[in-house]
């Protein structure tokens, strides 16, 4: 039996494709473009009359269908992968009184009823507050910013969190779950990636901020980062922060320079990006977070904390944030997430944790460029 929708009509030769793929059925008889037709045994019957259609072009591209399957086994993976190593599925809502608190992360508002998450990390550590130990989740998130080909306004993320850990084991987690998902994939621990191959074979190697910028003329602890944008020609304004300033570096000059065919983890930020992680002082008295991203042929795909459980600095921090969201966008944003601060006084357990964005690391594995092949929507 062969059954799809009408896409092409030549005399007494039907073109049809369903989610099986694209077939050429000879048929006589009344048979239109965008009907959805049935043959069995030969005969062709219309079941129901339609019209070209773009959803159905869309729905049954090819080039989603293969994404989407990707998707599919990377989805099965990371459960597979989770509950062999003895973690929890949860789910927590998407709706909530505070999506967080970093000032460069827009959320949207849903009225009076709350916000929508930007990371379920908040009701995550409450979990972990809670005494539950090992967690994870595919979580739908929503982050009001433009669209691009890594990016959609509602995408999904992985997170986890080792509750009794640091941030070792949550590297160890991460490379050892990309390698298993490419070995299940393309039957070796190496991505085919845009005419180029990616090693994700562990142990990934550790590049450290400081060095990095430093290999491109800039000390971070010392140098004005003003001067060096400017000696790279990345323009700025005057009321720049250091922050701003770190990003034009980090994004025209440091980024692009991390390796193409290699997955690495880029470790150690500056104390001003600690967010919700650990900070720790270097010898000479400089301050470094805690903190890891997952890069995979120059692609972020995950961004790691060693987590902070001091609800009076996490507090302190919090207010900050609040403070520099209203100077650089007239309003503070959501206000004090009291819930989670009052859970963190509780006594939350030295953890690890980490979010991953599953679309990206359904892109990579299918080696699709374009986010919008491996969604339906």
């Amino acid at each position: 039996m062969v059954r799809g929708r009408c896409t092409a009509r030549a005399g007494d030769s039907v073109e049809l494709v369903s989610e099986q793929g694209r077939a050429t059925v000879t048929a006589a008889g009344d048979v239109a473009v965008g009907d959805l037709v049935e043959v069995v045994d030969g005969k062709l019957a219309v079941r129901t009359r339609g019209r070209p259609s773009e959803v159905a072009e869309a729905v049954l591209d090819p080039r989603r269908l293969a994404g989407m399957a990707v998707r599919e086994r990377v989805e099965d993976g990371i459960r597979a992968f989770f509950r062999g190593r003895g973690f929890r599925e949860v789910r927590t809502p998407c709706l909530v009184p505070c999506p967080g608190m970093e000032p460069h992360i827009d959320p949207f508002r849903v009225g009076d009823a709350g916000w929508l998450q930007t990371s379920p990390e908040f009701a995550m550590k409450r979990l972990l507050v809670g005494g539950l130990e090992k967690i994870f989740q595919l979580a739908p998130v929503f982050r009001d910013e433009p669209a691009a080909p890594t990016h959609r306004r509602e995408f999904t993320l992985l997170e986890w969190y080792r509750a009794w850990a640091g941030l070792d084991a949550i590297l160890e987690d991460t490379e050892t779950l990309v390698a298993g998902l490419a070995a299940t994939l393309h039957g070796r621990t190496a991505i085919p990636w845009q005419g180029r191959t990616i090693d994700v074979t562990p142990p990934w190697p550790r590049l450290a901020i400081r060095d990095l910028f430093a290999a491109a003329g800039v000390d971070l602890v010392s140098d004005d980062l003003a001067a060096a944008c400017a000696r790279h020609r990345l323009g700025g304004a005057p009321d720049d922060t250091w922050d701003d300033r770190y990003f034009r570096l980090w994004l025209g000059v440091i980024e692009p320079r991390l390796p193409a065919d290699r997955a690495v983890f880029v470790v150690g930020y500056p104390a001003s990006q600690a967010a919700l992680a650990v900070v720790e002082q270097a010898p000479d008295g400089s301050r470094w977070a805690r903190r890891f991203e997952a890069y995979a042929g120059g692609i972020e795909l995950g961004n790691a904390f060693e987590e902070l459980t001091d609800p009076v600095e996490q507090r302190r921090r919090f207010a900050a944030d609040r403070e520099l969201r209203a100077r650089l966008r007239g309003d503070p944003g959501p206000a004090m997430p009291e819930d989670f601060l009052a859970a963190l006084a509780d006594g939350m357990p030295p953890a690890g944790g980490i979010a991953v964005g599953v679309d990206r690391l359904a892109m990579l594995l299918a080696g699709e460029p374009d986010i919008a092949f491996v969604r339906w929507g």
